[in-house]
């Protein structure tokens, strides 16, 4: 043995699991003249999921795995090696997997074999089984494509039930293998193994060779199980070095000190050491250095929570005999079995269509959320009892039962037959259940047991990427385990060898014995990487087909992608070349080549209102070119949507213009979205182009189209695919009273509650621009005629409240109509400060619920009344008829349609007072685009609002006059209170992620909302979109006398420079 050495390094290891295992033997083995390791083990033997038990089969005892139980040379190479090193003996396996639903009914196939596949024979009448069929076999054919995609891409970051849904697979797929098999392999819920990264999912399965029919690799187990690894590292380290039954609760660095003490239950010291290599779960970790002193800083902090978000979930494991618990026909028995019940999948899949959405109900892109609410479960006591119930708040699954018919994996369970799996010569059969729906019968069963598992959650993900690239062996502490993989024992391993490696940067010796093997070929690999087969499996795949099959699909390429690009490229880089004069656009592609468009010396930052610096397009799929060709804007918007581009971020955050991105706030780009801000400053870039290359004009004739790309040159292919859409939609938008208008309200406004609160402002919940406190900022703060805001949007929507009850010169205890309420915000606000007795009118179910519920809990209910109906019905009965002395509408009219402004008027004039007034507060279409706006479409109209039209100020005066007697008194214009408004909607919203990802929401609805933020933002910001409050009377009306004071009509002196600077200093 080895002399020790004062001067060796001393390592700890937390964790005597495969991690801390391989990471203490390279160590130990190749570098033992340089450090000193010990291993803390919390339980009473080393091995974590190496974990051999022993059970009693008649008079004889027989040793089985319960954690660790098969490996393969090609997928296990660094184990393979370090088996081979240390002498651990294997034998072949079976990998064989079988699916078995609803006792058998449903389903029950296995993959051993003709006879296994049709174990249940009445599946051969049912179509599902062989769209089940069909559909594996595209799936094992197509998958591997999405590990081609750069890493960067957008649509690389997909869940497994955006990736089926996106792809088109069938319920009858997903709930016959896919997810079945998941729940197997990471022992996830179903939840969870939905919320799985379809990309981690697909990895796994390309290199582990389960996506092609042949060349398959033979399984292995270690022959005497996996005991016989774990106690010869334990004696290759010697009892001096393992310290089992020792939990670390805690460590202490002190200030400027490099040596870190390690302390055990009831703080009792076990060491100090150099460097700690935690090999434990990182939720363990993350619970050692919270409890620890001298990690109490921000950045500390924030390695806690990388390590908190790194997720495990429990399970509870039975070792039994009992066959009740495996598939009903012993056809079908196979060494993997997934047991589940098909509506429990089917209800947390539908992938083929959401069930409480009905096809076309939700806007587009909205349709994998709506109508979600955000369910939990809380406690409620009845008749002495308690009884758990469904609540609308998050709460943790900490306290969720792991087992039962309502446990975690309620779905799905697995049971391993280790007959098959290790090679068992016994007498009764032996299984191993995980979260089984019925326990095994108590006499057959040996041993129970709890183990947790990673679940590779996006959240999971992304915390182990930062843990690596900020946080990996920074101050001495390092971090290994199988969550830095795929979740299995080569993961662990090579994760234990990786560190252990760039620790003492000594290579595994079969790396150093293969790099001298081959002297020419040197190798800077310190570790075998997992393979990366994507694109020979595809290959294989694909060199298997038959001739015909390959004829075909190459014909499919060639006329559906490979053409329509070629010809659709080089227009729309022409197109965009004209189009952009001044500022420059950047179109990146895969290869790393650009095209530049527009002339960045001549930037158009000052025309809009946005910045002096390139804008980025990073491109993913050339199909973007074709969607713009076809579709135009609305082509623009969708091929976001479908992530096959986005806008990088600028590289110095100074040098974006300080009202659309001020400093002190986070980043908020990410791989899903790009840089939202980057949406806005492109939109900014085409609407300076827009209106720099238009000269002054008599009409809105000169204008071609209303979007951000007009007169631009002539795009006949565009204009083609702008006419079906625009005719599209005068077919199918219906604004009228019969129906049309509560279709469209449905579509938006009903898409969850949940969804609007978590980014309004939590007092009002206004759906509308606030008023926030603004002055012009001197030259050259932020540009000439740039506001600053200050205040919060809570502030901001009270004064805007406060404004409009102002402008109807509101009285106590006056009868108040609101048009369209939204959840309540006015209402509730003019009943409280005025005592108004307010009658809401809305055509949402969904808003009129919470607004009630909001009534409620203020004591209001005596003073408000809601109802859904359609504006139009309500006005038209006779117990209406003048019944309101003051008539709100903030933000409707948009909803109301052009043809039908006449009508909107007519009816407020029936409910409106004799001396009543009108409030509206109306988002507005210039003069000079609004005829070519009302022959097209766009983003907004077909999108997100379906059928909305946002009037002119002409076309609302013209509508009051030709069907009432209204006039308008008064106007104001908050435009750009309305583009602040949207950048914080924007800020909230993509805050808070994980709520709106929690109701369903996909990636697809993360970008449209970006979209829609930003494009209204860049609208209002650059003033082409207006925002008016307006204010209607009968002629004669002495109501609105306070108006004409002098305090309304003059306009208060201006601030001082100095005193702008005192106001920007509060």
């Amino acid at each position: 043995m080895t002399e020790e050495r004062k001067d060796k390094r001393r390592v700890a290891i937390v964790g005597g699991g495969v991690s801390g295992l391989s990471a203490a033997w390279h160590l130990h083995t190749q570098t033992s003249d340089k450090y000193n390791v010990s291993i803390f083990e919390a339980k009473s033997k080393l091995g974590g999921h190496a974990h051999t038990i022993t059970i009693n089969d008649g008079e004889q005892k027989v040793d089985v795995d319960v954690g660790f139980m098969v490996f393969n040379h090609e997928n296990y190479p660094n184990m393979t090696k370090w088996f081979e090193e240390i002498g651990i003996q294997e034998e072949d396996s079976d990998m064989s997997l079988s699916v078995s639903l609803d006792g058998g009914n449903t389903i029950e196939w296995s993959s051993v074999g003709l006879s296994g596949l049709i174990a249940n024979k009445r599946q051969l009448l049912s179509p599902s089984f062989y769209s089940f069929l069909k559909d594996m076999h595209r799936f094992n054919s197509q998958a591997a494509e999405l590990l081609l995609l750069p890493d960067d891409d957008p649509r690389k970051q997909v869940t497994t039930r955006q990736y089926l849904k996106q792809e088109g697979y069938s319920d009858s797929f997903a709930a016959y293998y896919l997810l079945p098999m998941m729940a197997a392999l990471w022992s996830a819920s179903m939840e969870d193994v939905l919320s799985f990264p379809a990309v981690q999912l697909i990895g796994f399965m390309c290199n582990h060779k389960m996506l092609q029919i042949f060349d398959r690799p033979q399984w292995k187990t270690v022959a005497g199980r996996s005991q016989e690894y774990t106690s010869k590292i334990g004696s290759l380290l010697g009892e001096k070095f393992i310290h089992v039954s020792t939990p670390i609760t805690s460590i202490k660095k002190d200030y400027n000190s490099t040596i870190y003490k390690l302390f055990t239950t009831n703080d009792k010291l076990v060491g100090d050491y150099d460097e700690i290599i935690f090999a434990c779960h990182p939720p363990t970790a993350a619970s050692i250095l919270s409890n620890s002193q001298g990690f109490d800083d921000e950045d500390s902090s924030s390695l806690i929570s990388c390590l908190q978000n790194i997720e495990y979930a429990d399970n509870v494991i039975y070792v039994h005999s009992d066959p009740s618990l495996m598939p009903r026909s012993q056809d079908a028995w196979s060494s993997w079995n997934c047991i589940g019940k098909s509506n429990e999948i089917l209800s947390h899949v539908s992938i083929g269509g959401n069930k409480v959405n009905k096809r076309g109900e939700a806007m587009e892109g909205g349709e994998s959320g709506f109508g979600s609410k955000i369910k939990t479960t809380t406690t409620e006591k009845e008749d002495g009892e308690e009884k758990k119930v469904e609540a609308e708040e998050e709460v943790s699954l900490a306290g969720q039962t792991l087992e039962g018919t309502n446990g975690r994996m309620k779905a799905v369970y697995v049971t391993y037959y280790l007959n098959k799996l290790q090679n068992l010569k016994t007498n009764a059969d032996v299984f191993v259940s995980l979260n089984p729906h019925e326990a095994p019968s108590p006499d057959k069963t040996h041993e129970r047991l709890i183990m947790a598992h990673p679940q590779f959650t996006i959240g999971t993900l992304y915390s182990r990427k930062t843990l690596e690239e900020k946080y990996q062996g920074r101050n001495g502490l390092w971090f290994a385990g199988a969550w830095s993989g795929y979740g299995f024992h080569e993961d662990g391993c090579r994760s234990g060898f990786d560190v252990a490696t760039k620790l003492c940067g000594v290579a595994l010796p079969w790396i150093a014995r293969k790099e001298n093997e081959e002297e020419d070929k040197k190798d800077e690999l310190m570790v075998i990487p997992p393979p990366k087969l994507a694109l020979s499996t595809l290959k294989a795949n694909a060199s298997s087909s038959f001739l015909l099959t390959k004829i075909i699909r190459s014909l499919h390429y060639v006329l559906t992608e490979y053409l329509p690009i070629t010809i659709c490229r080089p227009i729309i880089v022409s197109f965009l070349r004209k189009a952009i004069m001044k500022g420059e656009l950047r179109l990146k592609f895969n290869d790393g080549s650009v095209i530049t468009c527009g002339d960045a010396s001549t930037p158009c930052g000052s025309t809009c209102g946005g910045d002096d610096e390139p804008v980025t397009m990073r491109v993913f799929d050339e199909w973007f070119f074709v969607k713009v060709a076809l579709e135009y804007d609305l082509g623009l918007a969708r091929s976001y949507m479908a992530g096959h581009f986005v806008i990088e971020p600028l590289p110095n955050a100074d040098k974006y213009n300080p009202i659309i991105r001020p400093s002190h706030l986070p980043d908020e780009t990410n791989p899903i979205l790009g840089d939202p801000i980057g949406l806005t400053r492109l939109f900014l870039l085409f609407i300076g182009n827009r209106d720099a290359n238009t000269g002054p004009l008599k009409s809105a004739r000169a204008h071609s189209y209303s979007n951000a790309l007009t007169n631009a040159s002539g795009l006949l292919i565009s204009k083609v695919g702008s006419f079906f859409n625009f005719l599209r939609y005068k077919l199918t938008m219906d604004n009228s009273e019969r129906g049309g208008s509560l279709q469209n309200i449905h579509a938006h406004y009903d898409l969850s509650n949940d969804l609007f609160t978590s980014f309004l402002d939590k007092e009002t919940l206004m759906y509308s621009s606030a008023i926030y406190d603004a002055v012009v900022a001197p030259h050259p703060a932020s540009g000439t005629g740039n506001l600053v805001f200050r205040g919060t949007l809570e502030e901001a929507q009270i004064r805007k409240l406060d404004t409009l009850l102002s402008r109807a010169q509101i009285k106590q205890g006056q009868k108040m109509l609101d048009i369209g309420f939204g959840w309540g915000g006015l209402t509730i606000h003019a009943a409280k400060k005025y005592g108004c007795h307010v009658t809401g009118i809305t055509l949402s179910v969904e808003q009129k619920a919470l607004a009630e519920e909001r009534v409620k809990k203020e004591g209001l209910g005596h003073l408000v009344t809601f109802e859904v109906i359609d504006y139009r019905t309500f006005c038209r009965r006779k117990e209406n008829q003048g019944k309101f002395d003051r008539v709100l509408s903030c933000e409707m009219i948009e909803a109301v349609g052009h043809e039908h402004l006449g009508e909107f008027f007519w009816a407020v004039e029936q409910v409106l007072a004799p001396d009543g007034i009108l409030v509206m507060e109306a988002i507005t279409t210039p003069e000079a685009r609004y005829e070519t706006y009302l022959r097209s479409t766009d983003f907004i109209n077909t999108i997100i609002f379906p059928g909305s039209c946002c009037p002119s100020l002409h076309a609302l005066i013209d509508a009051s006059y030709k069907q009432s007697t209204l006039t308008l008194e008064h106007i104001d214009n908050i435009g750009l209170h309305y583009a602040r408004t949207l950048a914080e909607w924007r800020r909230r919203f993509n805050s808070n992620e994980s709520t709106v990802r929690s109701l369903g929401f996909d990636d697809i609805f993360m970008r449209v909302w970006n979209y829609y933020l930003t494009y209204c933002e860049a609208g209002f910001h650059s003033q082409t979109e207006n925002c008016l409050i307006l204010v209607f009377s009968r002629p004669g009306c002495r109501s609105l006398a306070p108006l004409s004071e002098s305090r309304c009509i003059t306009q208060d002196i201006p601030l001082t420079d100095g005193e702008v600077k005192e106001w920007l200093k509060e």
